[in-house]
């Protein structure tokens, strides 16, 4: 049992809801919207990121005296991921065990949330039909604030802790991505890793040995 827990929080894709995203395509967007302006995709990001923000972009656009393209050129691979992610949202199903454990948490007192790197519309979107929305007290996507705030930033995490009400610590974050860890441990939070979407034995053992596994999400309701 894990103790002083107000809040639960879950990660959407390969998490609380199975999904389809064209990771291929989305992995690519911005390259695609950098290239077609003329700016140098591998000299932006001469480095590599686990996730790239996007202050690289602005640094170059700086250095080469277009630092008032940024927001456009932001505004434009929002608008790319966001087109690549809604395409199949008609596919998305909740793994079992999700919708039922949102009310087991409600009953013992906890708060519940979700915190993913899509962006908001697409969170909706996914999960409206399956009425979660009416069940969760918060829902939060990469645009909630700046994009460099989203997992695998801590930011993320304490934002979203501020949008429940309670302190990251008072908080159980549930992923299946190793940026999910990031963001919660960095932030303070608890975390529990699915083995569901991309989560295995084998990635969770390899970050940290001590992380909690649980097969699905909803199993979380075991450790409070």
């Amino acid at each position: 049992m894990i103790e002083g827990i107000k809040a639960v929080g879950f990660d959407l894709d390969g998490t609380f809801m199975k999904t389809h995203v064209d990771y291929a395509r989305l992995s690519v967007a911005d390259k695609v919207v950098l290239e077609s302006r003329g700016i140098p995709f591998d000299e932006v990001y001469a480095v590599d990121y686990i996730k790239r923000p996007r202050y690289p972009i602005r640094e170059w656009l700086e250095a080469h005296g277009r630092g008032d393209e940024f927001q456009s050129v932001s505004d434009e691979i929002d608008r790319a991921f966001a087109e690549i992610e809604v395409e199949f949202v008609s596919e998305a199903v909740p793994f079992p065990g999700s919708l039922e454990c949102l009310d087991k948490l409600k009953s013992k007192g906890l708060k519940t949330g979700i915190l993913t790197r899509g962006c908001l519309d697409y969170a909706r979107r996914v999960l409206g039909p399956t009425g979660a929305l009416e069940r969760l007290d918060a829902v939060m996507g990469r645009d909630h604030s700046s994009y460099d705030n989203a997992k695998p930033s801590p930011m993320a995490i304490q934002e979203f802790a501020e949008m429940l009400g309670v302190r990251p610590e008072e908080m159980l974050y549930v992923g299946d991505n190793v940026t999910d860890y990031m963001s919660a441990h960095g932030a303070g939070a608890q975390f529990a890793g699915v083995l569901t979407g991309s989560g295995s034995v084998n990635l969770w053992s390899r970050t940290d040995p001590s992380i909690i596994i649980l097969d699905r999400a909803g199993d979380c309701v075991d450790l409070l």
